[in-house]
């Protein structure tokens, strides 16, 4: 992540808010309910996102990403085409050529989101 958290790592993450573009948060996978990643919000409801060439786009327009180098170009199907529906959130690992997220699963909902990480305060 950025800044890099690693396993075992003790961080501090706020349970109440709605996540914003490049948080990262900890959720439940759905693919294991009990399990628990770190990953970062890239696309919130309302938005059609987008990678090509290395770069994000949102809503057609593009957005800084430090991470959109590392992402490959891929079929993004309804992302792209059609909004993010109220509630969910498309999520990207920082270490994308092995990441499991959004790319392999789909959206995520609010529901699955535990907490927000808070910067700053890991120890």
């Amino acid at each position: 992540m950025f800044p890099t958290y690693k396993e075992e790592e003790v961080i501090q993450i706020i349970s109440h808010g709605r996540p914003e573009r490049f948080d990262v948060v900890v959720l439940r996978p759905p693919e294991n309910p009990e399990g628990r990643y770190l990953k970062r919000v890239i696309g919130l409801p309302g938005e059609r996102i987008d990678y090509r060439g290395g770069k994000l786009f949102v809503n057609k327009k593009e957005v800084a990403d430090p991470f959109g180098k590392e992402t490959e170009d891929f079929n993004w199907g309804e992302f792209s085409i059609d909004p993010i529906s109220e509630g969910y959130y498309f999520i990207l690992g920082d270490n994308r050529s092995v990441s499991q997220d959004s790319r392999h699963f789909g959206l995520i909902t609010r529901r699955q989101i535990l907490g927000i990480v808070k910067e700053g305060n890991t120890k």
